[in-house]
């Protein structure tokens, strides 16, 4: 949920931007997510909140940026959203656990519209 969360922040930013520049369809938005952000509810959040939009249908490119954490223990990884529970990383050596912010892990790259 945290995830849909984020992605709405970003099209409710975006979407006044877009209709002020008199925009008529959003042809491809380009988004760079950290490997701890699920692609799946990326993809699910924005083909809900772009529904009856300007972004409506438009292609999806994804670029991934891994996210590494090493453990006190000395255990390194790159981390996916499969890797968590919840928004907790538990070392699979240790058992310490990470608390991982997704919120800084999407961003918006480009936009490419119709006007």
């Amino acid at each position: 949920m945290h995830e849909f969360d984020v992605v709405k922040s970003l099209i409710d930013a975006l979407l006044p931007e877009l209709e002020g520049k008199g925009v008529r369809k959003v042809k491809e938005v380009r988004f760079r997510r950290g490997s701890t952000f699920s692609e799946d509810a990326l993809m699910q959040a924005f083909e809900s909140l772009s529904q009856g939009t300007v972004l409506e249908g438009a292609k999806v490119e994804i670029e991934v940026l891994e996210k590494s954490i090493r453990c006190r223990c000395g255990h390194h990884q790159v981390v996916t959203s499969d890797d968590l529970i919840g928004h907790i990383f538990v070392c699979p050596l240790c058992g310490q656990t990470q608390e991982i912010d997704e919120a800084h892990d999407l961003e918006m790259l480009e936009v490419i519209a119709e006007i």
